[in-house]
C-alpha cells in the first residue's frame, strides 16, 4: 500500500499557495522586515510575517471568544490554507494538525482548533477522528507519522495533515529576546521569527481522492523524543535526529541514496549540530552532491508549521522535476520532538 501526498497549500511570508512559495524559495526571494515589536535596544525585531490581506477573517462568533492574540493569528493563518486543501471533499474530514508547544492555561484553546476551523471554513471536520499535536517545529512530521497509520490500515482513507504557528506574539518575542535567541545586531547565533500554515492531503492509493498525475509517495516517517533538547537537563549531544534517521531507515524498504534534503534549519547552531551528527552517522544514506534546501532563511522560523511546509515543498519539487528524489525532510522542535520522512515519486 502506498500513501500519497495529494493537494497541498502553503501560506507564509513569501507566498500563498505551494507553487508560489516554492517558486519564491527557488528564486531566492526573502521577505523579512521590521515588526511592530521592539527589542531591548528599542529596535524593531525583524520578522517574516504574512501580509494582512492574505490572512483569513474571524467570524463574529469566534471573534467574541476570549482567545489569546496568538491563537487568533494562528486561526487566521490556518483557515485559508486548510480550506484550499479540503475544498470539494465529501463527508467529515479527519484532521491531523501540528501546533505550538504550549501547556496549561495557554494550551486550552488548542483542543478546539478543529471546531474553530469548521466554523471558519464551513468544511465538516471529523473531530472524533482528528488529532492535535502541540509539539512545535517537528509537529507536522509527527502528525504525518500518525496519519500514515490511518491510510496504511485503510487504503480508501484520506486524511488532511498540517501545521500552523505564529511567533508574532509580544510575550513570546520578549521571552525569546531575553534568551538571546532572536537574530539581531548583537546576536549572531539566533533566528528570525516567522509564521505560516501548510496542509496537504494524505491518501491511500485506493482512495477516492483526486490524485495528481505525478504522485509523491511517503516511503516512511519516524520520530523520537530527544532528552538532550534545548531546555532539557540531559546533555545536548545532538543525537536525536540521528536516532530518528536510524528508525526511518529501518522502516523504509527503499535502497536509493537521498538526493535532496529539505532541512528544518532555523538559523541557530543547535539545529546545525543535530544535522551534523545525523549526517556523519548516516553518511552512506546520502548521495554525493546531495542538494540541501532550507527555506526558513527566506521567511523565518515558522514554528509548528515548519514540518508540514517542508513536506509540501518537497512533494512539489519532486512532481515538477525541479529536485531529484528520494527526498528527506526533517525538523526538530525546541523540546523533545525530532522527526523525519522520506518522499519519492510513486508508480500508480
Amino acid at each position: 500500500m502506498t500513501a500519497i501526498v495529494g493537494a497541498s497549500h502553503v501560506l507564509c511570508a513569501i507566498g500563498s499557495g505551494t507553487d508560489q512559495v516554492w517558486a519564491s524559495a527557488r528564486a531566492g526571494i526573502a521577505r523579512i522586515g521590521s515588526s511592530p515589536v521592539e527589542d531591548r535596544y528599542f529596535e524593531p525585531i525583524q520578522m517574516g510575517l504574512v501580509p494582512e490581506p492574505a490572512l483569513g477573517p474571524l467570524t463574529p462568533e469566534i471573534d467574541t471568544l476570549p482567545l489569546p492574540a496568538r491563537a487568533r493569528r494562528i486561526l487566521r493563518l490556518a483557515a485559508p490554507s486548510f480550506q484550499a486543501v479540503a475544498a470539494g471533499m465529501t463527508g467529515p474530514v479527519p484532521l491531523y494538525i501540528g501546533l505550538p508547544q504550549l501547556s496549561g492555561d495557554d494550551a486550552r484553546w488548542m483542543r478546539h482548533v478543529p471546531a474553530y476551523l469548521q466554523m471558519l471554513t464551513g468544511i465538516a471536520i471529523d473531530r472524533a477522528g482528528s488529532v492535535i499535536l502541540p509539539l512545535g517545529r517537528a509537529a507536522g512530521l509527527v502528525a504525518l507519522e500518525r496519519a500514515l497509520h490511518v491510510v496504511t490500515e485503510d487504503p480508501a482513507a484520506t486524511v488532511i495533515v498540517g501545521g500552523v504557528d505564529s511567533l508574532f506574539d509580544v510575550d513570546l518575542l520578549v521571552a525569546l529576546e531575553r534568551e538571546g535567541r532572536i537574530l539581531g545586531p548583537t546576536v549572531m547565533d539566533g533566528f528570525i521569527p516567522g509564521e505560516g500554515a501548510a496542509f496537504f492531503r494524505l491518501a491511500g492509493s485506493a482512495s477516492d481522492a483526486t490524485l495528481p498525475r505525478r504522485a509523491v509517495a511517503i516511503g516512511a516517517v519516524a520520530s523520537v523524543a530527544d532528552p538532550g533538547h534545548r531546555y532539557g537537563d540531559a546533555p545536548a549531544r545532538g543525537e536525536g535526529l540521528a536516532a530518528a534517521l536510524t528508525d526511518l531507515r529501518g522502516r523504509w524498504p527503499g535502497r536509493a541514496a537521498i538526493a535532496t534534503t529539505f532541512a528544518g534549519f532555523n538559523g541557530e547552531s543547535f539545529d546545525a549540530k543535530l544535522w551534523g551528527v545525523a549526517r556523519l552517522r548516516h553518511n552512506d544514506f546520502f548521495a554525493d552532491g546531495m542538494a540541501i534546501e532550507h527555506p526558513a532563511d527566506k521567511f523565518g522560523d515558522a514554528g509548528a508549521a515548519m514540518g508540514a511546509i517542508l513536506v509540501a515543498l518537497a512533494a512539489r519539487s519532486l512532481t515538477t522535476g525541479s529536485r531529484q528524489g528520494p527526498a528527506l525532510v526533517w525538523a526538530a522542535s525546541d523540546r523533545e520532538a525530532r522527526a523525519c520522512a522520506v518522499l519519492s515519486l510513486a508508480s500508480l
